[in-house]
């Protein structure tokens, strides 16, 4: 956005920016009251950035649930009962007007998932839904994703173990502009550990804007999930050999998609 008079080789990629926040309040207690602590950060220190809201049960809205695949894609598997499920579902939907209604919602949507693994995938797949048909809704070209190197060293193996590695290249490339139309994701701080990013809070005085995160395996033992194993695993693992996430991260950045990938068949769910 910005570029110093004396560095010639640079360029200004963009004009403005948009910061872009879900609010997981319902589900998780400990992030109320994030939405004011981050609009004031940005009032405070980036006046010339936007910033919006969501809140993570508005995925029942229509200006999400219009957009969704499902009823076609679940309509062809013989013998599924989800059609059903999900056809009794979005006649539902209509009726859900009021905010707690649609909190309840998500809620009971996450408790019907015995399966940490499966909560975390579900939960990832709301976000990107939301961030895509957000960044349509304004107009973004790019959207900035803040994974680390460790964070992708992790997802990585995880979603091998989960059967996604087909995917991998979209999933954690640095650059992404084949998944949604019109939209690329990028990456910029996938060489940045996460413990360097620590550091550098602490240094520059930004901690006390951070907002801890929480999720399904925040406090929870190592076996809860694949993914809360895989990073017990890595972070272990780079305490003694430090160059573990970027060897895993440098591999990882070399996958290419196949040639003859069909790029007109999506999944339904994760858009991949």
């Amino acid at each position: 956005m910005h570029v110093e008079p004396y560095a010639k080789k640079k360029i200004q990629v963009l004009d403005s920016a948009l910061i872009c926040h879900i609010d997981e309040s319902a589900l998780f207690e400990e992030q109320n009251g994030s939405v004011e602590k981050l609009k004031e950060m940005t009032e405070k220190e980036f006046p010339n950035m936007a910033f919006m809201s969501r809140s993570m049960q508005d995925i029942f809205t229509q200006d999400f649930a219009n957009g969704a695949d499902l009823k076609t894609v679940l309509k062809t598997v013989d013998g599924s009962t989800d059609y059903d499920y999900l056809i009794k579902a979005t006649k539902e939907e209509s009726s859900l007007n009021s905010e707690s209604d649609r909190v309840d919602r998500l809620r009971e949507l996450f408790n019907g998932i015995n399966k940490n693994t499966a909560k975390e995938d579900l939960y990832w797949h709301i976000k990107m839904a939301m961030l895509v048909s957000l960044a349509k809704k304004e107009g973004c070209t790019y959207i900035f994703m803040a994974d680390s190197a460790t964070r992708q060293a992790i997802k990585m193996i995880a979603m091998t173990s989960k059967g996604r590695g087909y995917s991998i290249p979209f999933d954690i490339g640095v650059e992404n502009d084949t998944t949604f139309p019109g939209i690329t994701l990028l990456r910029p701080m996938k060489d940045m550990l996460s413990k360097e990013i620590g550091l550098y809070n602490r240094f520059k005085d930004l901690e006390k804007y951070v907002i801890p995160p929480t999720d399904f395996n925040t406090g929870k033992p190592a076996k809860s999930s694949i993914e809360r194993l895989t990073e017990d695993f890595i972070t272990t693992l780079d305490r003694d050999f430090p160059s573990t996430v970027s060897t895993i991260s440098r591999t990882a950045s070399k996958l290419t998609p196949l040639n003859d990938m069909d790029l007109s068949k999506k999944c339904a769910i994760c858009n991949m």
